[in-house]
């Protein structure tokens, strides 16, 4: 297959992948939703945080070094996966260490055995992680994401046994071990049949131009971990569980579309990216196209949740989540801007400049650390969060595409001239759609929903068809 096919295959595996990983996962927290308390959201936030934190430094950043460089030997895939191993351990025991310190500083008893039991995560994930790479080196999407829809097909029916046995929050904590155990293991049992048998050996000489690739990698995703995260960190010192946790729950629904449809992007882009980096005009016309196709999937999805806030809260979490739905609107916009923003890491990291992204996730995340902190004093309540978020987005937000347009050379107007157009669409028809809805006078959230979602969708489509053919002209010509 040439790369432009094996790139079409890859987004068709990793887009059947996202539709089913996304059907167990939404279903698991509207299941989920109905059983346990916002408090209990809010709890594993927090967890999630510190967890999510820390796995910034589980293979120190060396993952993307394997699929960035044209060839590694047997000998440094060896070193590297006991080095992984060796990380995923200490890991482990750190986040034993500080679980009673964190329950401490919340003043959560809960907080230390939940940590203390999901800090194993990391020692899991360690055990597959780097066949899961050798994979995505490879554009072996098909067996990547087949084992993605195997573990979380796993976790779902584990959290909601559990929770339906009156498990609480604790089903959170057994849905994630279990995907991680599952995902885990089929990846060392792929890499072992496919790729290599670690040696017993380690070579640290072997890994001398890893580590700076490395290095700068793991600083830009634990300061990039903390600037998306510390929002909930801050609400829930300065808020409340409570708060935390409807504000969590609406960022689920925000993150849903961007965590589940950009690796249909991201996943494919960056082996891509590193294939072709030495070439400028294929470089900036992947890029072009692959922020174009993402934003026609994503900004569509983020505008309904803007008109539809309140129905869809009703619908996915059931009664008792308002305070998740008035959050919805505003954090819908910070998504956009976020489903923008996001293909330019790839890009970056694709010529070797894991320092750029590094320094800017330095800028980003002081501005969003301060930002906040100054705000919830100010004001506290999960409004102001998502109202920081957004004025960050539409103001600092804006230089890292300065960046990726003179780094990269990738021509940037058009870009921007068709993302403002397609703003304008989406939340025009958003807006139609919902009026429309109301002057059929629809009472039930799942009809508004229905109804709402059919008028949506047919407008939108009406546009696709007259206004955006040379995108599925292409897709069509490269498949």
């Amino acid at each position: 297959m040439t790369l432009k096919k094996q790139a079409i295959s890859g987004a068709k595996w990793t887009t059947i992948s996202m539709v089913l990983v996304t059907f167990f996962q939404l279903g698991q927290l509207s299941i989920l939703a109905r059983y346990l308390q916002p408090s209990d959201f809010g709890l594993m936030a927090i967890i999630m945080v510190v967890i999510g934190f820390s796995r910034a430094f589980e293979d120190m950043g060396i993952s993307n070094a394997i699929i960035q460089r044209p060839h590694v030997t047997h000998i440094q895939l060896s070193s590297l996966y006991w080095l992984n191993l060796a990380s995923g351990l200490v890991l482990t025991l750190i986040t034993l260490a500080i679980s009673p310190l964190l329950a401490t500083i919340y003043n959560e008893p809960r907080l230390q055995d939940l940590m203390a039991l999901l800090s194993l995560v990391f020692l899991i994930v360690a055990v597959g992680n780097q066949f899961r790479v050798l994979c995505q080196k490879a554009l072996r999407f098909r067996a990547m994401e087949t084992v993605n829809v195997i573990a979380a097909a796993s976790a779902f029916i584990v959290a909601v046994v559990s929770a339906s046995s009156g498990l609480g929050v604790w089903s959170l904590v057994l849905a994630m071990l279990t995907q991680a155990i599952v995902a885990s293991m089929l990846f060392l049992w792929i890499g072992l049949r496919n790729y290599h048998k670690p040696a017993l050996i380690y070579n640290h000489r072997e890994l001398k131009g890893f580590y700076g690739f490395g290095l700068y990698q793991m600083g830009e995703r634990s300061i990039n971990y903390i600037s998306a995260n510390v929002d909930k960190l801050l609400l829930g010192k300065l808020v409340g569980m409570g708060a935390t946790g409807f504000y969590n729950m609406a960022w689920q629904l925000i993150i849903f579309p961007l965590s589940k449809i950009n690796p249909i992007v991201n996943k494919v882009a960056f082996p891509v990216y590193s294939k072709v980096q030495n070439d400028p005009v294929a470089l900036n016309r992947y890029y072009s196209f692959n922020v174009k196709a993402l934003s026609i999937v994503t900004m569509p999805l983020l505008a309904f949740l803007f008109f539809f806030s309140h129905e869809v809260v009703w619908v996915v979490f059931g009664e008792g989540w308002d305070a998740t739905a008035e959050l919805l609107p505003a954090l819908a916009l910070v998504g956009i801007m976020k489903a923008l923003g996001n293909p330019g890491g790839a890009i970056i990291l694709s010529l070797g400049r894991a320092d750029v992204g590094f320094w800017w996730n330095v800028i980003w995340a002081s501005s969003i650390v301060s930002g906040l902190t100054i705000g919830l004093l100010i004001s506290p309540s999960a409004q102001t969060a998502v109202y920081v978020l957004l004025g960050l987005s539409l103001t600092l937000g804006m230089v890292w595409h300065v960046l990726i347009a003179r780094i990269a050379k990738v021509k940037y107007r058009p870009i921007a001239q068709h993302f403002l157009k397609l703003l304008v669409v989406v939340m025009g028809i958003g807006w139609l759609g919902s009026l429309l809805t109301d002057l059929i006078n629809l009472n039930h959230a799942l009809l508004r929903i229905f109804i709402g979602g059919f008028i949506c969708a047919l407008l939108y489509g009406l546009y696709l068809y007259m206004f955006e053919k040379p995108i599925f002209k292409m897709l069509r010509r490269n498949s």
